[in-house]
């Protein structure tokens, strides 16, 4: 709906990054909908070797590789419009995070401000495009729950920045490769 806030913009107005990506998709919203809703594992395939830099780095400083890492959890959705995903996490300590799994909801996540972590949201936003298409917003907002960790968050950032905005834009046209291939609904 024109003028309606985006959910991410109600769970985090105030992030200290983000991270901002989109494609147009000449597909129904339901075609992309369907997309977004059904992953394919090998959607970020060409992502791996960011994977596995982040793998070698974790085994240089600590010995070992970080098994770890947080998985997201659904927070938010507005069906056929907009999903908001999140995670909470230390990812800047590179296999020596800790990680909170125990967050399984919205109002956990909005919650939680135990000092030294960070939360993230991970959302996607369709938008009328016109012309039959659908302009697919998909954004990133991370906010330090103390000075500490915007610092430390910071830093880390500096660096994966690159790299999780080609994380992005591989998630983006695989999405939008599995929305054409969808077949119409009515």
């Amino acid at each position: 709906m024109p003028g309606t806030l985006p959910l991410t913009d109600r769970l985090m107005p105030f992030p200290d990054a983000t991270e901002r990506h989109s494609i147009l998709i000449p597909a129904s919203r339901d075609q992309v909908w369907h997309a977004i809703k059904h992953p394919n594992p090998t959607d970020i395939r060409l992502a791996k070797p960011l994977f596995a830099l982040r793998d070698l780095a974790s085994r240089l400083r600590n010995g070992h590789a970080q098994l770890d890492l947080p998985s997201f959890t659904t927070l938010a959705e507005d069906p056929g419009r907009e999903v908001v995903d999140g995670v909470i996490g230390q990812w800047w300590r590179l296999g020596r995070a800790e990680n909170v799994s125990t967050v399984t909801d919205l109002d956990g996540f909005l919650a939680f401000d135990r000092p030294g972590f960070a939360k993230a949201t991970f959302s996607f936003l369709l938008d009328d495009a016109g012309d039959g298409r659908i302009r697919l917003i998909t954004e990133t907002r991370i906010q330090a729950t103390s000075p500490e960790a915007r610092q430390a968050f910071l830093r880390y950032w500096l660096l994966i920045r690159l790299g999780s905005g080609l994380v992005r834009r591989v998630m983006l046209s695989a999405i939008r490769a599995r929305a054409l291939k969808a077949p119409l609904r009515p």
